[in-house]
């Protein structure tokens, strides 16, 4: 096969949708292919700021299925990545709606890239993987920073067994880098650094009453520079986020970013329906870019990247027929949601897409089609 051929094949094979739309196998074998919207373009070119979200949502009905149409094969380790300046062809090829990277050839060369899937693959090649350097992410990273950098949801019982900040050694509750403060508790490790942790709201279960888990807020990094005989530890700070360290605080290790770089939107295969269980940042509504947290951890098989629909609970009518008996309408489908970063019983999700305002009890069930 000619140079350039296989160049232009492994072109349209490293931009490719398919991995970072789905990662792993393809939806259920009885699922239906999407269908592609009526006005979708034949043609679009991706921009700097799009998302791939966004992108499937102009030509799918149910963008998180995109890779049942994709026209792409499989030589390339890595074919997950899209570009700005890409161009994306919506052609039809032997009466099946596909979607591919144009290669400079159209759907003609869409066509004839995927005829010679089998003839490719059985050739012995160098296996070409893309950067993630300024590629299209599924969703804006910026908006999910603050909640994957310095948020996590703790056990309260191991909450409960960790040092609190007794006093800062200029007593005042204002400290900034450099200043000292003082922990009681468990003796920390000298020379060991550590977060300091704001404790927040606790999630309780509305069935049990149980306390599911408490969130805290990292908002310094100190240093132990000395441990006394009565089980008090010296930290000096290293670094501040935003808000000042007060008498009570939690100490402990620094739990880090454990969240994968890139995630792979997909339909959530959970164990159990979910609730909305509380806005983040918000004592309001949520909407499209909204972070909220759901009642579904990784117990419950979420894991990063799995899209969830909401439903919002139909409203209490009065039945005029029946003496004003009260009578609940049907739910109705307000928007989807992605988890990015899960804990035992609890995630955290964003709000890909909303027809309605979101709210604290919202009903999660994996997309139609499962």
């Amino acid at each position: 096969m000619k140079s350039t051929q296989m160049k232009r094949l492994q072109r349209l094979l490293t931009t490719t949708i398919a991995g970072l739309m789905l990662l792993g196998g393809s939806a259920h074998a009885s699922n239906p292919p999407p269908t592609v919207k009526a006005d979708a373009p034949n043609r679009y070119i991706v921009k700097k700021g799009d998302t791939l979200w966004g992108i499937a949502g102009r030509y799918l009905d149910k963008p998180w299925l995109w890779k049942e149409i994709w026209a792409a094969n499989r030589q390339i380790k890595n074919p997950n990545l899209i570009y700005p300046g890409d161009v994306i062809l919506l052609c039809v090829i032997k009466g099946q709606n596909l979607i591919g990277i144009d290669t400079g050839e159209g759907c003609a060369g869409i066509e004839r890239d995927m005829a010679q899937v089998d003839v490719i693959e059985n050739i012995q090649q160098t296996v070409t993987v893309t950067p993630l350097n300024n590629s299209i992410p599924p969703i804006p990273l910026s908006a999910i920073q603050f909640w994957l950098d310095r948020n996590i949801i703790v056990n309260p019982v191991d909450l409960e067994t960790t040092p609190y900040v007794l006093a800062s050694k200029n007593r005042n509750l204002l400290t900034s880098i450099g200043d000292k403060v003082y922990a009681k508790g468990v003796p920390l490790i000298v020379g060991q650094r550590y977060g300091i942790y704001h404790v927040g709201e606790p999630y309780v279960d509305n069935a049990t009453k149980q306390v599911m888990g408490i969130e805290v807020e990292q908002i310094a990094t100190a240093v132990v520079t000395d441990v006394t005989n009565n089980n008090i530890s010296s930290l000096q700070i290293l670094d501040t986020y935003g808000k000042e360290v007060r008498e009570g605080d939690r100490v402990f290790v620094e739990m880090g970013n454990i969240v994968p770089p890139v995630f792979y939107p997909a339909p959530a295969q959970v164990n159990r329906g979910g609730l909305i269980v509380r806005v983040m940042g918000s004592i309001g509504t949520a909407a499209r870019g909204s972070v909220v947290a759901i009642n579904l951890g990784a117990v419950n098989g979420a894991k990063p990247g799995d899209v969830l629909t909401v439903y919002r609970k139909g409203p209490l009518v009065r039945d005029i027929r029946d003496n004003d008996a009260p009578s609940r309408l049907p739910s109705e489908e307000a928007g989807h949601v992605m988890v990015f970063k899960t804990f035992d019983n609890i995630s955290y999700a964003y709000v890909l897409d909303s027809e309605l305002p979101l709210n604290v009890g919202d009903q999660l069930l994996p997309p139609d089609g499962l």
